[in-house]
C-alpha cells in the first residue's frame, strides 16, 4: 500500500510540472489539441520502445479493447474540456475546480460500485476539498459556463480513473496499456488537429525541448498513476493526486515568481492534513 501511495504522489508531481512547460509551448502558437497530440505521441513512442526492449507481448484480450477506448475517450475529453474552460475563467480557478474530481471518484465508487470508505477516508476527502476551495479566487467566478465546464472536466477525469481501476485496465502491463491508449488518442487528436489547423505551429529549439519535457512528464505521470491505482485503488489514488496543484503552486512561485497568498497556504495545510490522515499507519490493537 505504501508503494502505491508513493507512486501516486510522484505521478501527481509529474503532472504538476506540466503547466510550466505548457505555458511555454502555448506562447509559441501551439493550441491544446497540438500539445495533447505531441504528449500522447511521445508517450506512445516511449511505450513502444519499452515493449520492444522488455519483449513484452502486445497481444490483448479483444474484450478489453472497448474499455481502453472508453478510458482514452474520457482522457481526451478531460483535456479538451479543461482547456476550453480557460477561455471563460482564469486558469487557476479552472484548475482548482477541476481538482474537485476526488469527490466525484468517491461518489461514483460509493453509489455505483457500492464501495465503503472509513470515516478517516471521508474526513481526508473533506479536508482536501476544503483545501482546494482555498485556491479559488471567488472574485473572478462570474462566468457560470466556464465554471460548469471546469467542473465537468473533473467529472470526466474521475470517470477515467474509475474505469482504469474497475475495468481491470490498471492490472495490464503499463506500457502495453499506454501504447494502445495512445494509438487511439493520437488518431482522435490528429483528426481534430488537421480539421482545425492546429498543426500550423512554430518549430524551434525551445519548443522541441518543452514538448519533449511535456512528453517525459506525461510518461512518468501516466504510467505511475496506473501502477499506483492498481495498488491502492482509484479512491485513494485520487486523494494523493492532489499533490499536483501543490506542485504547480510551488513551481509557479519558485520559477515564475507567481505570488502565494495566505489562502493558498491554508489550502496547502488542509490538503496535507487530509493526506496525512490517509498515510498515518493504524495503531495495532493489543
Amino acid at each position: 500500500m505504501k508503494k502505491g501511495m508513493i507512486l501516486s504522489i510522484i505521478s501527481a508531481i509529474c503532472f504538476g510540472l506540466v503547466p510550466l512547460f505548457t505555458k511555454i509551448v502555448l506562447s509559441m502558437n501551439y493550441d491544446v489539441i497540438a500539445i495533447g497530440f505531441f504528449r500522447f505521441l511521445g508517450l506512445g513512442i516511449f511505450s513502444a520502445c519499452m515493449i520492444k526492449i522488455k519483449k513484452v507481448p502486445l497481444k490483448l484480450d479483444v474484450s478489453i479493447l472497448p474499455s481502453i477506448a472508453l478510458d482514452s475517450f474520457f482522457q481526451v475529453l478531460t483535456l479538451i474540456l479543461l482547456s476550453t474552460s480557460y477561455l471563460f475563467i482564469p486558469t487557476g480557478n479552472a484548475t482548482s475546480l477541476h481538482f474537485m474530481y476526488p469527490i466525484f471518484v468517491f461518489l461514483i465508487l460509493y453509489f455505483y460500485y457500492k464501495n465503503h470508505f472509513s470515516k478517516v477516508q471521508w474526513i481526508a476527502l473533506i479536508l482536501s476539498i476544503l483545501g482546494i476551495l482555498f485556491f479559488i479566487d471567488f472574485g473572478n467566478m462570474n462566468n457560470g459556463i466556464g465554471m460548469l465546464i471546469a467542473i465537468v472536466s473533473g467529472l470526466t477525469y474521475a470517470i477515467y480513473m474509475v474505469i482504469l481501476d474497475k475495468q481491470g485496465l490498471a492490472a495490464l502491463n503499463p506500457f502495453v496499456l499506454a501504447f494502445y491508449a495512445c494509438i487511439m488518442e493520437v488518431i482522435v487528436l490528429g483528426i481534430i488537429g488537421i480539421a482545425s489547423g492546429s498543426f500550423s505551429v512554430t518549430v524551434n529549439g525551445l519548443a522541441i525541448v518543452s514538448l519533449i519535457a511535456l512528453s517525459a512528464l506525461s510518461i512518468g505521470g501516466t504510467l505511475l498513476l496506473q501502477v499506483g491505482t492498481r495498488l491502492i485503488g482509484s479512491g485513494m489514488a485520487s486523494l494523493f493526486c492532489l499533490f499536483e496543484p501543490l506542485t504547480s503552486l510551488f513551481c509557479g512561485w519558485f520559477l515564475l515568481k507567481d505570488p502565494i497568498l495566505v489562502t493558498n497556504i491554508l489550502g496547502c495545510i488542509l490538503i496535507f492534513a487530509g493526506i496525512f490522515l490517509i498515510m498515518k499507519p493504524k495503531k495495532r490493537r493489543r
